[in-house]
């Protein structure tokens, strides 16, 4: 989550003086302001003439003229705009003056011809929700999501009473409105309370753990004076001392739960106790309860889950008090390959001929490779169900590797096939169809480094794109299938671990320097193709078509490095999709 957005509110705490407005907005930039909030209106469309208060508002209120000058000079400020609109006409002065944000009125939410205007725009949109029904609030979100694009809005709660009483201010409301509308809305708090009152700086902060993105605070230039819009108005130095304080406050409640602070991740470091033998321990033995005991050591690595260690088989020796780790034990090994033929970028890229074959078939000869020397005891191919990627099914099949189709979209669902049809499988490798060069020496150090470190996940990132694969534990993709709250984005499966990493034991091979290179070997456009193709063709006349290793790959680029520029225009393709990769740790 980032940090709060603090939000001045100028409100009418200008007297109806263009310069004041213009006044408070700077100090309140200078005081640590992120935006400054306007109400822009014009007293015959906001009021009717007849009403007690029209006069009052009238001489508030500023000419179209006045509001283009005062927002060109506030926008020298270099921060946020945004405004309450309580009509069209304010609205198209808003709009004309391309502010960032447009607030809508509690009172407005039911404004049809507001909100229809409203929903064609492409800004930012508040609604404030005091004294608003939830029938209201959500006519209010229908109408403008039925038409405009998916802009972010927020439903800012809290009112206005001249001022508000502390025990009116009802904060669990905003937990009850993130249950309701957090699927489609974030939060703010609007603080109202006495600004004499030292709740009205501490209420604000109490409002942070219930997840609000935005903050709204009154300001003024003199509160004693008691002029308009004074009561819940902060003095422009209390303003200042408050956004210290909202800042203090982010850091000490968390605003990412999910992570670790650097000391803290020193001390699970430092006082997580690690599975140790209790005595010397020979291979070929099961390893039993009564061998193993927990004790602290000196050891930057997670330590195996008891349940997935007692009952093995010991493959490599230990002796008394050292931890165990799950290279010391046996482990089956299964490569996951998932492909299917679309793609925007490169159309049929899978069977694109390289050498004479399918490009997809080299991948399957390299991890062909790794099976015959065992680093891999097992292979799966997972594609869709779309008829077009029966090709790649039956090219799979002649290499004898289990086949699995399934969801179009959803690759974690594909795996799954994978993962549930072979139970024994404890580690597994996922290799996607357009890293079609990985090394197989380096998929034997990547499993290595994943068992040595008890990992959950382990990443060879420092390899050239292309060449390198990713380590799961089976029971950390089930986890995932079964916790996260939406996987259809799982074609990005490592940002699941990455946007959680200090909840799962995750490692990085570190590998040499001669092969740390930032070269893109990865298939995913015609320039990426016509280089791979290049490379491939060399190793093959070099007799070593599939067998190649990454001192080859090395060496053939110091040899021709203008080989690099065929695709180095190419630029890393942004996720198209918004990526969710939140997890539903209630779940069980």
């Amino acid at each position: 989550m980032c940090q709060i957005e603090i939000i001045a509110e100028v409100a009418n705490a200008h007297q109806g003086k263009p310069e004041i407005a213009l006044q408070l907005a700077e100090a309140a930039v200078q005081a640590g302001a992120d935006a400054v909030k306007f109400q822009i209106y014009y007293a015959d469309e906001f009021i009717v003439k007849s009403h007690s208060r029209f006069d009052h508002f009238k001489k508030q209120s500023f000419t179209e003229d006045v509001w283009n000058d005062l927002l060109a000079r506030v926008k020298m400020l270099e921060a946020k705009i945004y405004a309450d609109v309580f009509g069209i006409r304010a609205l198209k002065t808003a709009m004309k003056n391309n502010i960032d944000g447009y607030k809508i009125h509690s009172s407005d939410l039911c404004n049809t011809k507001l909100l229809n205007k409203l929903s064609q725009q492409e800004k930012k949109v508040f609604f404030a929700t005091g004294g608003s029904t939830f029938p209201e609030i959500s006519y209010a979100l229908n109408v403008v999501n039925s038409i405009r694009n998916a802009k972010e809005i927020i439903l800012l709660h809290g009112f206005q009473a001249y001022p508000t009483k502390i025990d009116d201010t009802c904060l669990s409301r905003l937990r009850l409105l993130k249950q309701i509308y957090g699927n489609i809305a974030s939060l703010g708090y609007m603080d109202h309370v006495d600004g004499d009152d030292i709740f009205s700086t501490i209420l604000p902060l109490m409002a942070i753990p219930y997840g609000i993105k935005y903050l709204e605070k009154h300001v003024t230039l003199d509160r004693s004076a008691k002029g308009v819009d004074y009561y819940s108005s902060l003095n422009l130095d209390e303003f200042s001392r408050f956004v210290r304080n909202v800042r203090v406050a982010e850091t000490a409640i968390g605003m990412n739960p999910e992570e670790f602070s650097e000391s803290e991740r020193a001390y699970r470091v430092q006082t997580k106790k690690k599975w140790v033998a209790i005595k010397g321990l020979k291979p070929y033995e099961i390893l039993q309860e009564s061998d193993i005991e927990m004790k602290r050591v000196d050891l930057n690595a997670d330590t195996p889950e008891f349940e997935k260690i007692v009952g093995r088989r010991i493959i490599s020796s230990l002796e008394e008090d050292e931890p165990l780790t799950n290279k010391h034990t046996d482990h089956k090994v299964m490569a996951v390959i998932v492909a299917r033929l679309q793609s925007s970028r490169l159309p049929q890229k899978a069977v694109l001929d390289i050498n004479g074959l399918p490009a997809i078939c080299h991948l399957f000869d390299r991890v062909q490779l790794a099976l015959k020397k065992g680093y891999i005891d097992r292979v799966a191919f997972c594609t869709t169900n779309e008829s077009e990627d029966e090709v790649l099914l039956k090219l799979a099949t002649s290499y004898s590797f289990r086949t699995y189709r399934g969801d179009t979209e959803n690759v974690l669902s594909r795996m799954m096939l994978a993962v549930e049809g072979n139970p024994d499988f404890d580690v597994i490798l996922r290799i996607t169809g357009d890293d079609i060069l990985v090394d197989p020496e380096y998929i034997s150090k990547s499993i290595e480094c994943h068992l040595a470190n008890n990992a959950e996940y382990t990443d060879a990132k420092q390899l050239p794109s292309g060449t390198e694969v990713e380590v799961f534990s089976a029971d950390t993709l089930r986890f995932l299938y079964k916790m996260s709250k939406d996987c259809n984005g799982s074609e990005y499966l490592t940002r699941y671990i990455t946007d959680n990493k200090d909840q799962f034991k995750t490692a990085s091979l570190v590998v040499p320097t001669k092969h740390n290179r930032d070269y893109r070997l990865t298939l995913d456009t015609e320039d990426d193709y016509n280089l791979i193709k290049d490379l491939l063709a060399y190793m093959h006349n070099c007799g070593r078509g599939h067998d190649y290793t990454m001192n080859d790959i090395v060496n053939y680029f110091e040899k021709y490095p203008e080989k690099l520029e065929i695709n180095s225009k190419v630029k890393q393709r942004k996720e198209h999709v918004q990526v969710i990769t939140e997890i539903d740790w209630s779940r069980k």
